[in-house]
């Protein structure tokens, strides 16, 4: 099948390249890992309000907007919605550095609020091998899961039978990660679909992430469903859930974003253009410090050209 990429809403550039537009709002998280501090080269510019979210606790989010620190709980559209009121209407919203729970709820609150919405993420130079390497985990990414739980503000699905659902992991290189989620999820193995980011950041990544998932995909017979879709581009990940959605006539899909953060992010999206008929399903890892070195490409994402769009407000009708 080929890949349904949207360039005009995907931009590949060296971070040092990107400046946002003067006057616009950027949200971001600084942070050990080096990809995170692209920030810095036009931080003193000063034509761009600044908000750096300084704390990410499991249930709230700390900021920091001109000198200013805010507070909001991730689970209040409302207080997430009056804080986005302190930023111009048009934002960036910089998901490098920011966990899932975080930007995921932010993203859902700023779509009505803010005219003009890009999402950022630059992607790491090199992930750090792990000097132990198992079946499952070759890189060094995470300390552990802290559990399945919902991301804040999207919905559950509640008692969906079998038959009624597909189970599409969106698969990164830690294999554990999938025997856990499935291990929660018990899905139907000829109703699980995963999906590969194929191109991958580089031209080996695919082939690390069969490795890592060798055994779940070979155990549960899951490689025969296996998707593609291009792993730093969210809007891949949407058509190919919409595929999913209709090739396999089921009327739900439990999404499962533990592979890329692009891909995260056309999870969410997809969950945001068929609510009623999506449930994100997350492990919250807690991340290693030092488990990646470097940048790599930034990728701008136009989300609210997105959302304005037939293809979002229709997907949930295929």
């Amino acid at each position: 099948m080929p890949h349904r990429e949207c360039p005009r809403l995907t931009r590949r550039m060296a971070a040092g390249v990107f400046a946002p537009q003067a006057g616009s709002g950027y949200i971001f998280a600084g942070g050990p890992e080096e990809r995170a501090s692209h920030v810095e080269a036009w931080w003193s510019a000063g034509n761009v309000v600044l908000a750096e979210i300084v704390r990410q606790e499991k249930a709230t989010l700390s900021v920091a907007i001109e000198g200013s620190l805010y507070e909001a709980h991730l689970r209040s559209h409302l207080e997430l919605a009056r804080l986005l009121e302190c930023l111009p209407e048009k934002v960036y919203l910089d998901i490098t550095g920011l966990a899932h729970h975080v930007w995921a709820p932010l993203l859902r609150a700023a779509l009505p609020v803010k005219r003009c919405l890009w999402a950022v993420y630059v992607e790491p130079g090199e992930y750090t091998r792990t000097p132990t390497p198992t079946e499952g985990t070759i890189y060094d990414l995470s300390e552990k899961i802290s559990g399945i739980a919902p991301l804040p503000g999207f919905a559950t699905l509640g008692d969906v039978g079998d038959d009624q659902y597909a189970f599409v992991p969106l698969l990164g290189f830690e294999g554990t990660r999938l025997i856990h989620v499935n291990e929660h999820v018990q899905a139907p193995g000829d109703a699980t679909v995963p999906v590969i980011g194929v191109p991958g950041f580089r031209l080996e990544y695919p082939f690390v992430s069969l490795k890592g998932n060798r055994k779940p995909l070979v155990d549960g017979r899951y490689w025969v469903n296996v998707r593609y879709a291009t792993a730093n581009c969210p809007f891949d990940l949407f058509f190919s859930l919409r595929g999913i959605m209709r090739d396999f006539q089921r009327g739900y899909l439990r999404i499962a974003p533990i592979g890329t953060k692009p891909h995260g992010l056309g999870a969410v999206l997809f969950a945001l253009s068929a609510e009623d008929r999506v449930e994100l399903i997350y492990d919250h890892p807690i991340r290693k410090t030092g488990r990646t070195t470097g940048s790599g490409r930034l990728c701008l994402y136009d989300i609210s050209t997105f959302v304005a769009s037939d293809e979002f407000r229709w997907a949930g009708a295929t």
